[in-house]
């Protein structure tokens, strides 16, 4: 009889992991015994292929290992991976919650395409199926960091970009509360402003009987901006939030970054328009 014993040292359940694929082994006509061991935080599954009294020949003995390695492709490539980059996040960013630690794990995984996900799974079953040719135990973490360092190395890198942009996220979200305070406390100096996007660098504004709000005014609004590196971005924002104005048509616009800004800042206060006169003013542009 062979035995191939499987081990780990993470706090998902073992058995309950292979159970489905037990029975279907099982269905197929493989016969194997299966013991669980605990040695402290450590866990091991003890499966045994055959029953005494019986031999079990080279097919079997194949179709067993092939199995096992398909098994075991999928913890490392699932469950195993996500508690190493959840462990990760604790030592390296402890400031995260275990929830975004959660989140972050399955994103980092989630952003593999579907073509290097295949590649992953056939790599990663080569290697276990290679390794289980000469091994009797397989201890899953250990396996995972030393004889798959290329995708825990791509896991790492992943990583550090999914929580780059989940920093810029929340900064940006700390970003639209202040701006949601400053419109909250102010006076609107307006009642409507019109929008006019006619490029993604040039923009006009509208007071509510449609005409332009000139330079001049603007200037006495925000203040004397002296500022040559300025973004368009930045000045439509702080005119929009110094006017505070109680509504605010958005002509012809795209779902840009600027837009979705100031969907955020000003919420109900927005509303889009395509097919008006100004909107058609803007074509001929």
């Amino acid at each position: 009889m062979s035995t191939i014993q499987i081990g780990t040292g993470s706090l998902f359940d073992l058995r309950s992991s292979f159970e489905k694929e037990l029975t279907r082994w099982e269905k197929e006509g493989l016969k194997f015994q299966v013991q669980e061991q605990k040695m402290g935080k450590f866990k091991f599954l003890n499966l045994t292929l055959g029953k005494s009294g019986r031999e079990t020949t080279k097919q079997e003995e194949a179709i067993f290992r092939h199995n096992l390695a398909l098994v075991v492709t999928n913890l490392l490539l699932g469950q195993v991976s996500q508690n190493l980059l959840r462990r990760m996040i604790r030592i390296d960013h402890p400031y995260l919650t275990a929830e975004e630690a959660n989140a972050l794990s399955q994103k980092v995984i989630a952003t593999l395409s579907a073509v290097e996900k295949k590649e992953w799974v056939s790599r990663v079953q080569n290697e276990v199926s290679s390794f289980l040719r000469e091994n009797e135990a397989i201890f899953l973490e250990g396996f995972f960091r030393f004889r798959l360092k290329d995708y825990v190395h791509e896991l790492k890198e992943n990583l550090e970009e999914a929580i780059d942009q989940l920093l810029a996220d929340k900064e940006y979200q700390e970003f639209i509360k202040l701006l949601r305070y400053f419109v909250e406390i102010q006076e609107p100096k307006i009642l409507e402003v019109h929008v006019l996007f006619y490029s993604k660098e040039k923009f006009r504004l509208l007071d509510e009987e449609e005409k332009p709000l000139e330079h001049e005014y603007l200037l006495k609004v925000l203040g004397d901006l002296k500022d040559e590196g300025l973004r368009y971005e930045d000045l439509l924002l702080s005119a929009l939030i110094t006017l505070s104005p109680q509504r605010i048509i958005l002509h012809h616009s795209e779902k840009t970054n600027i837009v979705n800004t100031i969907l955020n800042v000003f919420t109900e206060r927005v509303t889009f328009c395509r097919d008006c006169e100004l909107c058609r003013s803007i074509e001929k542009h």
